[in-house]
């Protein structure tokens, strides 16, 4: 039963993803103005849920074993990914509550899956701390 769970909230999730993305390749402005909307939005973003030096090297350490650059480049990566696609659904007019940042994030962590397979856990770690991050992002998109 809750394997076909699973697969429902999957298919609404990508349902969704699916409308965004129509909804941006429909709007009435052109493709590169959206585009620099996502540009712009993107960078307001990040620049307001910036983690201090000390936090993103102690999720680093735990989600990778030890602090690398490799590692910390590919936290931020994933961070990053996670912000261009908020911006993404943002743009396209959807709201962007704390259960849909949920889904983005596991969204972009399943996508990276592969290159957090050599530590214990690391797509769980660096799930729960980007969803730590809400309050940051939530403030963000005010």
């Amino acid at each position: 039963m809750t394997n076909k769970k699973g697969k429902f909230f999957l298919a609404g999730l990508f349902g969704a993803l699916a409308g965004a993305v129509g909804g941006l390749l429909l709007a009435p402005q052109s493709g590169a103005e959206t585009r620099e909307d996502i540009v712009k939005l993107t960078n307001e973003i990040a620049g307001k849920v910036k983690s201090r030096v000390d936090e993103t090297t102690e999720r680093v350490k735990d989600v990778f074993g030890k602090y690398t650059e490799e590692g910390k480049e590919k936290y931020l990566e994933i961070k990053d990914k996670v912000v261009s696609k908020v911006a993404t659904v943002k743009t396209a007019g959807e709201n962007i509550d704390k259960n849909k940042y949920g889904q983005v994030i596991e969204d972009v962590v399943a996508e990276f899956k592969d290159d957090l397979s050599a530590t214990k856990d690391g797509a769980g770690k660096i799930s729960k701390y980007l969803k730590k991050d809400w309050e940051k992002f939530k403030k963000a998109l005010a």
